[in-house]
This record gives C-alpha cells, sequence and structure tokens, in this order.
C-alpha cells in the first residue's frame, strides 16, 4: 500500500526562501521519485515540511537505511536539520489538498479506549469539513508507524488562509456533538503551511 510521508527539517541559519534550497529539495525529490512537496511553516518560518509518497512505508524504511542515503540527502544537510517523520497510508500525492494557499495538518492523539468511537465521530461530520473546505480535498486516516501504545489520527485539509480554519473551528465548537470529539483525544496539534513553489509563496 502507499503510503504518505511527512517529514518536518528545522532550516539551518538560512531563510526558507533562499533560492539553494528550493534547488537542492527539487534535486533530492529528483531522485527519490516521490512526487514530493515543499511547504514552509506559517507559525515558525523556521520549518520545512516535506510531504511525498513512498510505494510502502518498508521502502521508505529501506532508503533510510541504505548506503544511497546519504548520497541522495547529504546535499541537503547544510541547509537543513531532520526533526520527526510520520506515515499514513494515501494512494496519491493528488489526493491532497495541494491547491489551497494553505495546507492544514492536524495530529490527533486519540485515546486508546475512543479510537472505533473517534472514527465514528469523524464519519458522521466529515461532509461539514468537506463543505467548509471546498473546493479543496479533505484527507485523514491513521498514522501507520505510531509510537507503541500510540494512536494518532492525521487530517490535511486545505484553506485560503489560516485565520478561515481558525473561524470554522470556531463556528463548529458551537456545535455541542461535534465538539464532543474533544473527549475523544489526548492532545491535537494543528499546523500550516504554504506551499514553496507556489508563485506567490
Amino acid at each position: 500500500m502507499p503510503i504518505l510521508e511527512v517529514t518536518l527539517l528545522q532550516l539551518k541559519g538560512v531563510p526558507a526562501s533562499d533560492p539553494t534550497l528550493l534547488v537542492t529539495l527539487s534535486n533530492v525529490r529528483g531522485k527519490l521519485q516521490t512526487d514530493s512537496r515543499f511547504y514552509n511553516s506559517i507559525e515558525d518560518p523556521t520549518k520545512i515540511y516535506i510531504l511525498g509518497i513512498w510505494p510502502s512505508l518498508e521502502a521508505h524504511h529501506q532508503f533510510l537505511n541504505s548506503p544511497a542515503r546519504v548520497e541522495v540527502l547529504g546535499p541537503q544537510e547544510g541547509l537543513l536539520e531532520f526533526v520527526w517523520t510520520v506515515h499514513m497510508e494515501m494512494d496519491a500525492m493528488s489526493s491532497l489538498p495541494l491547491d489551497a494557499p494553505v495546507l492544514a495538518i492536524a495530529g490527533l492523539f486519540i485515546k486508546a479506549d475512543s479510537t472505533d468511537a473517534f472514527e465514528q465521530k469523524v464519519a458522521r461530520h466529515r461532509h461539514t469539513i468537506v463543505d467548509a473546505t471546498k473546493p479543496y480535498n479533505v484527507v485523514n486516516g491513521w498514522r501507520c508507524d505510531p509510537e507503541p501504545g500510540k494512536h494518532e489520527s492525521l487530517m490535511f485539509t486545505g484553506w485560503a488562509d489560516a485565520q478561515a480554519h481558525a473561524a470554522f473551528i470556531a463556528k463548529a465548537r458551537e456545535d455541542r456533538d461535534y465538539a464532543d470529539v474533544r473527549r475523544y483525544y489526548e492532545d491535537m496539534e494543528v499546523r500550516h503551511a504554504r506551499n514553496l513553489e507556489a508563485k506567490d509563496s
């Protein structure tokens, strides 16, 4: 099953606008053939998200443990420092709302005894999110490489700007049944980012 890789990287003393950064990332993408996209965090401009598709989780792990890793990723190590990587089953990059001005990446850490109830709640209210984010896609699923004993749900949505997402969340909380989803998770992290290759970036 193809999987989506989401990797967070910390910039090392260069701005996201440095042309060398995009050239280096693009060269890596060409070698890996992962159809990757590069996003700059809105909340913290010193952070970069890389999203790409691998044939399987095993394929990504094999690359990371191979001699090719140093050769391929070496050129970017002077510009970027690894922070974390997560994976989720997904068929293709085109499923993501890549055409949106702002991409929201939400990670919810679900209580162990609440995964089924959480899934039912999301399924019941997913149409609300889809309607709010039109015409951009909504993609959600479970992280397929969680830490032992953890259950992390991921959701990717597209917005005109981060403020539009905040307004939606505020309005959604007025719906008691929808807002009740909060009792199923221990923590939530929502990040917003812009495509580094977008013309208006």
